[in-house]
Formats: C-alpha cells, structure tokens, sequence
C-alpha cells in the first residue's frame, strides 16, 4: 500500500478559540471537567499548570493549551471537558497528561489529500505545528514538550 493511501485516525478537539489535532491512538479518554483538583492560587507554578485530574485512581497533571498560548480561560466555559493523552516517553512518572478542551471531539480521517501546513511563526511552546484538515485548522500539540514544562514545574514547586 503506498504512503498516499494510508490514513491516520485522529480527534479534532475544540479548544477556547481553536482545535487541536491527536490521533486517536495518544487520547486515553475525554471525560467531563470534574473529579479535578486545581490548584489554589500558587506563585510556584505557572498559571497553565491547572492542577491534577482525579483518573482511574492516578492523579494527572491537568494543563491548558489555551493559557500556555495567552488566551483566556479554559475553565470559563460549562462545555470544558479534560483529554487524557498518553505521553510519548514512556516515563513511569508521567504516563498521562491530562489538557483542558472544550466542546465534544469528533473523529477525522487524515490523509495525504486533505492535509496542509499552515505556516505559522507564532506557534507557543505547546504547540508542534499548525495544519488544515479539510478546511479546519488545527494546532498539534507538542506533548513532548508539555511533558518537559510539567516536570519543570514539579520540580520549581
């Protein structure tokens, strides 16, 4: 089978003002914004670094891609709900991180064809990457980097 025939099962998530692009294979779950618990006010962490979300016993660092890039937020909105994605080093520490999205996401076929770049220079330290998928825009985010920025701040805390 040639590589413009394959396609790549992802979830396109809405955020606050965007989405952000995953295959399905890193999403562990989307459940509702609850059993999370946020940090109180803390000098310690950055303001992106939410808290922890309460899953299946562990506790997992809850982050928000929207405030890493400077927008408002994600827990402003009655739709938030929290994307559990598998982290990409296989640190026993880390196994998750848990990002705060909004809206429910929907399945997207990505190929070849219906894939674009989006040049963009204005990309945060969460974000790999801006794409089109079939008229969408989305952000890929930078897990290995976000794992990096978790682990910085535990270890600042």
């Amino acid at each position: 089978m040639s590589d413009e025939n394959q396609e790549v099962y992802s979830l396109m998530i809405p955020t606050v003002n965007s989405n952000i692009l995953l295959p399905n294979t890193n999403v562990a779950e989307v459940v509702p914004f609850s059993n999370v618990e946020l940090f109180e006010d803390d000098s310690t962490r950055p303001n992106w670094y939410l808290g922890h979300l309460v899953w299946r016993g562990m506790d997992i660092p809850l982050v928000s891609i929207d405030l890493i890039k400077g927008e408002t937020d994600a827990q402003a909105n009655k739709r938030s709900r929290v994307a559990v994605t598998h982290t990409l080093n296989s640190n026993g520490e880390l196994p998750y991180l848990a990002i705060v999205v909004q809206g429910i996401p929907r399945l997207s076929h990505v190929k070849h064809d219906n894939i674009q770049f989006v040049q963009d220079e204005n990309l945060s330290d969460a974000e790999k990457m801006r794409v089109e998928i079939d008229s969408v825009i989305a952000t890929i985010p930078d897990l290995d980097k976000l794992e990096a920025m978790v682990l910085e701040a535990n270890e600042a805390a």
